[in-house]
């Protein structure tokens, strides 16, 4: 059965990361999306104008009929060369004008407070009319070619209590060694957005497809529906376990990994226990 057919669908969108696939260009994504059955997007931005401008990210939708439910902040400066600060209230700006409910926040880095941070420039985003989610981090980040790890900040859940609606990032809790079904649990309340991936649980960053490592997904899913879940689910991957650069093979795992994910949304852990 394709993913595009009807099936027992919940109230939860199902909804892909361009970041997936970045090697490619946005036109493409948007059509393998709508393509595979997806109910809309996210914008990873990065130092293309493609990925920034309001007009061409309206054209992009109109043409694929897909929704952009969030955008993400580019990682580095991005094309408008500002300060992460400034970018993510921009961001928030972009995103009340094309009708993109949440926007992505990556907290301040290590070292920096985070307090003074939610004071100033997330509060200042959100005054933009959008919900911003803080996402949380791996607890460390590879620096350079000696193997050296640096800490980075939000990387347990507790770390995010207080900072207003988050975005929780599976992947992010495997690398981090975290639970993902205490972090959902600990985050409740706040939960807006999912980042899913899997992890094979070896120390990296996997961000593979659902269903191909060893994170509990199907039951994080399954909970979330159970708990009353307002928000999306996105799947952000990485490139090359969806198969890139094979467009047949990137179809195919699109369709299995959107089939996993609402077919583990139907569930209900209540009933299963």
């Amino acid at each position: 059965m394709e993913s595009g057919d009807d099936v027992s669908r919940p109230g939860i969108p199902v909804i892909f990361s361009t970041g997936s696939l970045h090697p490619f260009g946005l036109d493409r994504i948007f059509a393998w999306a709508a393509e595979t059955g997806f109910d809309g997007i996210e914008i990873m931005m990065d130092d293309r104008w493609d990925t920034h401008q309001q007009g061409y990210l309206e054209h992009l939708t109109q043409t694929h009929g897909m929704p952009v439910y969030a955008l993400h902040p580019p990682i580095g400066r991005g094309v408008w060369g500002l300060e992460p600060e400034d970018t993510l209230v921009r961001v928030a700006d972009l995103a009340a004008r094309i009708g993109a409910g949440v926007v992505v926040a990556h907290p301040p880095r290590a070292g920096r407070s985070l307090q003074r941070w939610c004071e100033g420039p997330l509060a200042e985003a959100r005054a933009q009319g959008v919900a911003v989610a803080v996402e949380n981090m791996p607890l460390e980040v590879d620096q350079g070619v000696l193997g050296l790890r640096a800490p980075r900040t939000c990387g347990r859940p507790e770390d995010l209590l207080g900072v207003g609606d988050v975005t929780l990032d599976t992947s992010h809790c495997g690398v981090s060694g975290v639970d993902v079904l205490y972090a959902r649990e600990v985050l409740e309340d706040q939960l807006r957005h999912v980042h899913l991936s899997d992890s094979r649980l070896i120390g990296r960053d996997d961000h593979r497809p659902p269903g191909k490592g060893k994170l509990p997904l199907g039951e994080l899913l399954a909970g979330l529906g159970d708990q009353g879940y307002t928000g999306a689910v996105s799947l952000e991957l990485k490139p090359w376990p969806l198969g890139a650069p094979d467009p047949q093979k990137i179809l195919k795992r699109m369709r299995e990994s959107l089939e996993f994910t609402r077919e583990a949304l139907s569930r209900s852990t209540k009933l299963e226990r």
